[in-house]
């Protein structure tokens, strides 16, 4: 029960706007829907790797989602420290987010 709660807290203060902004700045630098998807469902994958930081380290939610929203950390690096198996999609979206394709 806590589990599940910690995890749509999680959802509603990271995954959820790290999805929109990541998505929105990828759109806009016109990546191919591939590797919007592909970062999709790597931050999909990692809720409950965010959820498990989430109850161990709980300032670290509120710190993580005022650092992206400030701008101060980019969503995709919050996604890679958290959960390494994203490293590829979020290589391949910096390629597009830094102007050059991966």
């Amino acid at each position: 029960m806590i589990q599940e709660i910690l995890i749509l807290i999680v959802n509603f203060l990271i995954v959820d706007p790290l999805q929109a902004e990541m998505n929105k700045r990828l759109a806009d630098a016109r990546a191919p829907q591939a590797i919007i998807a592909d970062v999709r469902s790597c931050a999909d994958a990692a809720l409950p790797h965010l959820a498990d930081r989430a109850a161990g380290e709980p300032g670290w939610v509120a710190m993580t989602a005022l650092d992206v929203w400030l701008g101060r950390v980019a969503p995709e690096d919050v996604l890679a420290s958290v959960s390494p198996q994203c490293d590829g999609p979020v290589r391949a979206a910096k390629g597009y987010l830094q102007g050059r394709a991966a």
